[in-house]
This record gives C-alpha cells, structure tokens and sequence, in this order.
C-alpha cells in the first residue's frame, strides 16, 4: 500500500474510540474513512484492506491509516498468519416459527417449548419436559441473581465458580526489594512470549451502548470485534479465527436473539463459544427461553465493569 504507516503484514484493531468513532452515522469522520475503519477487524492484514475495499483508492486509504493511528483509533495487535483456514461457513438461514400461535408461544414458555422445541433443545436433552422444568426453574434463580448484582452465568448453576478470577488488569504495585532475579553477566535475558489477545464479538446497533462494552472489554484485554448490521455478524462469524465470546441483545433489531442463539448452538464448529445476552429488564420468560437455547450467561445493562468482569468469568467456565 502506498506511504502507508504500517508495514503489509501487520493486523491491526480498533481501540474503543475507533469502534464508536466506526459505528456513529453522525460522525465528522469521511465516509471513507468509517469503511476502512469498520474494516479493520483484528484479524486481517493491511495488504488486504485495498483488496476489501476496491472503491477506495490507495493513497486515501494510507492518509486515512495514517490519521486513525495519530488520532489513537487503531493500533498493531500483531501480524498476519500465513496461511489461515477456511471459515465456519455460519449462515444465518430462514426460521421455522411462522403461524398464528406465535404470540402464545412468546407469553407462554412451556407451550412455546412443547409446540415449537428448538432443534437445539431437542438436542441437548430428548426429554423436552424435563428440559422445560429444568430451564423454569433455573429462570427463576436468575432473575433473583440478576435483581440482585445484574449478573446471571449458568456456571453459577453448576457449581463452577469456585473463586472468580479478575477479568481486568489488577493496578501495579513496586515489587519488593531483591524481587527481580538479575541475570548474570554477559547472559541475555529471556523474553516472555506474547500472550495471544482473546477477541470478543458484540452484535450492537446502539452506539453509546457498543462504546461502553467495548471499553470494558478492551481494558480487560480483549480485541473487540462489532457488528452492527447482520451481514457484519455473519461476516465474523465466517472468519477463520471465530471470536472466544460473543454478546448478544435481547432487544436488537438486527438479529433474532433466540434463533441467533438456536444457530450458533447447532453449529459443529461454533456451538462451544460462551454467548452472553443482555438485557434492559428481561422477563423470567426471555431467560427460560436463552437458557434453553444455551446462553452462557446474562447482564442487566447498563454495562459497569463488575458486571462484564463476572459474566466473562462465569461464561468462559461454563462451556456450553
């Protein structure tokens, strides 16, 4: 790429300035410049962006890389790997729940499980009443767990969390004296290998909400990956390296959270990935119905860190 301020094989992410700065529609920032932004995922590799953005050209997409890095809304988060594997083929597809008894179903979760099962459900467990109970009963747990701190994981259910670990970094502290082993002379210290960055997925549409998740996860060590169309989603779940974690939003007009859900559960390579759903006041119904899909926790939003931090820690012990 020409005069550009990164070398070909460098991947870059966007910090959290750059995802809102991305997303926002009423941003001051060139047209141009959001797409290379939104293009930048954490996974590809400069040399690449041209070819993803033919209707660009060159030498604006290097002025424009040039000025996100000055403005702090990328940064290197590593290289390119030399040859990446296919994708998971995720696709999204048509959904099976279409007839007049729908509205029921949504008031009504045991008959919305006992005339529509999920397949995912079906599954999970053959005995569809039991697995019916199970999910009321465990609703109900949640909602008191999620009045209580705004957090819910099923891990928490299982007896999994013994002893959370801190999610973000803990604040420096001066070691003490004769702490640092000094190496002898003319020896070369050993350097520590960099630890690989987890990537968390965010299917958002709401840009202040996106900016404050990003934010936490970004100060816990994550590279962020946002969506906010379902072509995005779907694009990033199709990348050879899928996400360690996705969120989802109950409320989103983008995406079907339970069939999203339902999808990623079915899915050979994907269905392990802890999912994350939020929420502004979801009901003992919304709960009953995600843990039966699987959902591998819950937050009430607004996001805080104690929040994020105890939900990632509850998802990522879980499993699915």
């Amino acid at each position: 790429m020409v005069n550009s301020p990164f070398n070909p094989d460098d991947v870059l992410v966007c910090t959290p300035h750059g995802v809102r700065a991305a997303s926002d529609a009423n941003s001051t920032l060139a047209g141009g410049f959001r797409e290379v932004l939104k293009a930048i995922n954490g996974k590809r590799p400069v040399k690449e962006l041209q070819s993803l953005l033919p209707q660009l050209p060159a030498a604006k997409i290097a002025i424009w890389l040039d000025d996100a890095r000055r403005m702090d809304l990328v940064k290197v988060t590593g290289v390119a790997e030399p040859a990446p594997l296919p994708g998971a083929a995720f696709e999204y597809g048509a959904y099976i729940e279409k007839d007049e008894e729908t509205a029921a179903l949504a008031r009504d979760i045991a008959k919305w499980a006992k005339l529509k099962p999920q397949s995912a459900v079906r599954a999970r467990n053959g005995d569809l009443n039991k697995t019916v109970q199970m999910a009321t009963l465990q609703s109900g747990t949640a909602l008191e767990s999620l009045a209580n701190s705004g957090v819910f994981t099923t891990a928490s259910m299982e007896g999994l969390e013994a002893e959370a670990e801190p999610m973000f970094p803990p604040i420096a502290t001066t070691p003490p004296a004769g702490a640092l082993a000094v190496p002898p002379a003319g020896a070369v210290a050993a350097q520590p290998a960099a630890p690989v960055k987890k990537s968390a997925l965010i299917a958002e549409e709401d840009v202040p909400d996106l900016g404050t998740l990003a934010g936490l996860l970004g100060a816990a060590g994550y590279a962020v990956r946002a969506a906010g169309t379902r072509k995005q989603f779907i694009d990033e779940m199709n990348l050879p390296v899928p996400p360690d974690v996705i969120f989802l939003k109950l409320e989103s007009t983008i995406l079907d959270t339970f069939k999203t859900l339902d999808k990623i559960r079915q899915h050979p390579q994907l269905g392990k990935i802890p999912v994350i759903v939020s929420g502004a006041a979801p009901s003992r119904e919304d709960i009953a119905k995600s843990i039966m899909l699987g959902a591998s926790g819950w937050i009430v939003r607004p996001y805080i860190r104690e929040k994020v931090s105890a939900a990632l820690h509850g998802a990522l012990s879980a499993g699915t």
